[in-house]
Parts: C-alpha cells; sequence; structure tokens
C-alpha cells in the first residue's frame, strides 16, 4: 500500500485519458448492484472521469458500480479495465458533480484529505432548493434526507408510499422497503430494472 501522505498528479507519455489522474490511497467501498454485495477497496488513483480502486473480489468488465471514496464521495461507474490488481472504472457522472469532484482533487493534491472535508462541510450548507421524490403517478411529495449509504437512503417525509413502490429522487431510482416513525427507506435500483418492471 502507498503512503497516503503521498499524492503527486502525473500523465503517462502515451496516456489518452481526457482527466489528470491524482494517485492516492484511499479506503473506499465498492457496491456491485447486479450481486448485492459491497467490497471494501483502495482507490489508488482519482480523475474527474474515473477512478482506479483495488479489491481482492474484483468485479467483472462492463458491470454497473457504486463507488464509494472516503472524503470524497459516491460515484456511480462502469467498470473498464483490470490490470495487475486494479480494477478501472469509468464515471457516469454529470457535469456538475464532475466540477466538484475537480475542486475537490485540487484540494487533496494542496491540502490532503483535511482539505477535501473542509471543503465538503463547506458544501453541506443547506440548499434553498427543497427536495421532493417522484410517485409512478406524477404526484411529487416533499422529504429530507436522514442517512444515505452505497445501497440506498432514509427518507423523512409525510408521505408513506407504500412498499415495493418505484420512486424516483431527482435521476436516481429506489424501492419503497419500509415505513419507519420518520419516513420511509429507499433501496436504489437501476433504470435498466425500472424500465423492465414498466
Amino acid at each position: 500500500m502507498s503512503n497516503p501522505g503521498s499524492i503527486s498528479v502525473q500523465r503517462a507519455p502515451h496516456d489518452k485519458r481526457e482527466h489528470k489522474r491524482v494517485r492516492m490511497a484511499l479506503k473506499s467501498k465498492l457496491f456491485i448492484p447486479a450481486e448485492g454485495a459491497t467490497v471494501d477497496c483502495e482507490a489508488v488513483d482519482l480523475s474527474a472521469g474515473g477512478a482506479g480502486v483495488r479489491c481482492e473480489d474484483a468485479p467483472p468488465l462492463s458491470a454497473f458500480v457504486v463507488l464509494y471514496v472516503d472524503g470524497f464521495g459516491r460515484y456511480e461507474a462502469v467498470t473498464t479495465r483490470f490490470v495487475n490488481g486494479v480494477v478501472g472504472l469509468k464515471f457516469l457522472v454529470g457535469e456538475s458533480k464532475r466540477k466538484r469532484l475537480v475542486e475537490r482533487l485540487n484540494r487533496f493534491v494542496e491540502s490532503g484529505l483535511v482539505g477535501v472535508t473542509r471543503l465538503r462541510a463547506h458544501e453541506r450548507v443547506p440548499k434553498t432548493k427543497p427536495l421532493f421524490f417522484v410517485r409512478p403517478n406524477g404526484e411529487e411529495i416533499a422529504c429530507e434526507v436522514i442517512d444515505i449509504s452505497l445501497q440506498g437512503l432514509s427518507l423523512r417525509t409525510a408521505g408513506r408510499p407504500p412498499v415495493n413502490e418505484l420512486i424516483r429522487i431527482g435521476q436516481t431510482y429506489g424501492r419503497v422497503v419500509r415505513h419507519h416513525a420518520e419516513g420511509v427507506a429507499v433501496e436504489f435500483i437501476l433504470a435498466d430494472d425500472v424500465r423492465a418492471i414498466a
């Protein structure tokens, strides 16, 4: 394992990557929805376009995965290669999230993980735009995120869709798996699964 304090930005002479990679050694988790499994791994490089992660149980190529990197957050991706024990991931993120990742990478290069943590804390200032989820009939219901993980999230809401109902939050789909005192628990599902059910 490389030293977490050893940071470098580099591009190999013949590297055709669009984004520069930042070398690191950060604890991470990789969620593989098709297998319903979460594995511990280590992010060895990260860029605005993807990542390289080292894990014992590597997912197959072209698999949809969700990567969570300590200090950086959660990124949907697809596996593109497996070389020398490192799984290559291509991120499936929008431009706004990509820009935030670039900011975090720059701060990481300048100040290490502490700088990224401070930047994320600043980003977490409550936004004025309300959050809501959308039911299959188009009804929008206001909610707040209580907590979130690679597998799903817990919402505080007065609305109580029935268990197993599919809902959408932004561009993310989920299935209501249970009700609790403050609202509902939701399990993330793939857009392809939504189309298959519809």
